[in-house]
């Protein structure tokens, strides 16, 4: 019990440090602005609606759907006034408000009056409640362990906003950029979950040899399968906006082994904990028969954690999927479509990195594991008494 106190008190000290260094990372200026960034951002409720400027195209809409709103918060709280919401007949960016409804928008006093500008729902709160209800049931089951899977969310989201998106903006070489990050981020997740233990130490060798195996394979396959990044999502306005400076192949093999280093974290941590638990129960055991154990437990876990790359990036194209079934398009004509191909392959590559990832976890099990066992063995070999060698008589 007190071996837990003090990994657990371990755990959590490191995620206090980690919370301070994201709330650091946070006070770092934003790079790039824009004028429109210094104009407060308020909260405002929709007080009525006019349509009839807006014109359905299909199940979009051109025109403007003028409203009547109320400042809820800021300098302005309270005063009324006019507000347009303009259509571009594109359905992903579209937004249509209804009576009640609390938007997010730039307020602002102009020559003529209070302006407003709506840019959308207001949706923070909701998300914040959703998130502190993670937050309870994570430190609720997890305890310390869950405080630190906690964290390293936190981390996660703020290292890749402050360190990473910054970097490739300033024309640092994309695959390098990443592949520092997933190492970065794989040592704190670690150490986060596990702390500084031999438990952490074993997961860390096999997802960082995993994420190597990876980011090779990345570079190879999309040489290979002819892949350019350019159905990268906003690779277009984003080459338009960086004056062409950025390379979309780079960037695109950068977010291949970013979106499989949490399967690859994931599966060395199973196999590092299952072989931990294994030599508690048997102190004893040989380097070579835990090795065959901790294969065994990765092979166990691999299966579904293929399938759970599969799945995963199957499920975020369904609509492309049912677009192209719904065509009649052929299965033959599907796998050579560049998108298609470019997911098939990141869903491929991160199933060599699970492979690679589960013996290699393994190996550096058995070995630090069962040092102590190795040591114990070689200190009782040497002392045992040695025969003594008489000379026969003459």
């Amino acid at each position: 019990m007190k071996k837990l106190g003090r990994k657990s008190k371990s755990n959590l000290i490191f995620s206090a440090v980690m919370l301070v260094v994201c709330g650091l990372l946070c006070l770092i200026p934003d790079a790039y602005t824009n004028p429109s960034s210094a104009i407060p951002r308020e909260q405002v409720r929709i007080d009525s609606v006019d349509n009839t400027q807006l014109y359905p195209l299909g199940i979009v809409y051109s025109g403007s759907q003028n409203c009547e709103v109320t400042v809820l918060t800021g300098e302005y709280a309270g005063e009324t006034a006019s507000a347009h919401n303009y259509q571009n007949s594109a359905l992903d960016k579209d937004k249509l408000f209804e009576v009640g409804d609390v938007a997010h928008a730039m307020v602002q006093m102009g020559a003529n009056g209070l302006t407003v500008t709506l840019i959308d729902h207001y949706r923070i709160g909701v998300e914040g409640w959703i998130f502190a209800a993670l937050a309870l049931a994570l430190i609720a089951v997890g305890g310390a362990v869950g405080c630190g899977a906690l964290v390293s969310l936190v981390s996660s989201v703020v290292m890749i906003w402050k360190l990473l998106i910054p970097l490739l903006l300033r024309g640092v070489d994309p695959i390098l950029a990443s592949f520092a990050t997933v190492l970065i981020l794989t040592v704190i997740i670690d150490l986060l979950v596990a702390g500084w233990t031999k438990k952490c130490l074993v997961a860390m060798v096999g997802s960082v040899m995993g994420t190597l195996v990876t980011c090779v394979l990345a570079y190879v396959f999309t040489d290979v399968l002819k892949l350019d990044g350019g159905d990268t999502p906003y690779i277009v306005p984003l080459l338009s906006q960086s004056a062409m400076t950025v390379d979309p192949k780079a960037l695109y093999i950068g977010m291949v082994f970013i979106a499989n280093a949490g399967a690859l974290m994931d599966l060395s941590m199973d196999v590092s904990i299952s072989c931990e638990e294994i030599v508690y129960h048997r102190p004893d055991i040989s380097a070579g028969a835990l090795l065959k154990s901790g294969v065994s437990i990765g092979r166990g876990v691999l299966g579904t954690q293929t399938t759970t790359l599969m799945l995963a990036y199957s499920g975020n194209y369904l609509s492309m999927l049912m677009y192209f079934a719904g065509q009649g398009t052929p299965v033959v004509d599907l796998l050579n479509l560049k998108y298609v191909a470019s997911q098939l392959m990141n869903t491929l590559v991160g199933s060599f990195g699970l492979v690679a990832a589960a013996p290699l976890t393994a190996v550096a099990a058995s070995m630090l594991y069962t040092r102590h066992t190795r040591e114990k063995t070689k200190r009782a070999q040497a002392a045992e008494p040695q025969e003594s060698k008489t000379l026969p008589e003459a």
